[in-house]
């Protein structure tokens, strides 16, 4: 069974979150969304907004390479269907 590539990028950065410290309430905050959203997010039962992810990764300090699969990173390149976050 193949992982969905953006439940990957929700799981990482559930744990990039966890890793730090920050409740899940906090981490809204500081990125201005809504704490029930984010939570759906961090659960991969949500897309995240690009402008959402980006803000998301500078507050936790992470690079986008950290959300890229292994050795198999052609399935992110831009227009690639896995690549997509919704706007």
């Amino acid at each position: 069974m193949r992982t969905n590539h953006l439940d990957l990028i929700a799981a990482r950065m559930e744990q990039a979150r966890w890793e730090r410290g920050i409740s899940v309430a906090e981490l809204a905050r500081r990125v201005g969304v809504d704490r029930k959203r984010l939570w759906r997010v961090l659960n991969g039962e949500r897309a995240m907004r690009a402008d959402e992810f980006v803000r998301l990764c500078a507050e936790l300090g992470v690079g986008l390479g950290r959300f890229l699969p292994g050795p198999s990173r052609e399935s992110f390149r831009p227009g690639h269907q896995a690549f997509r976050i919704h706007n």
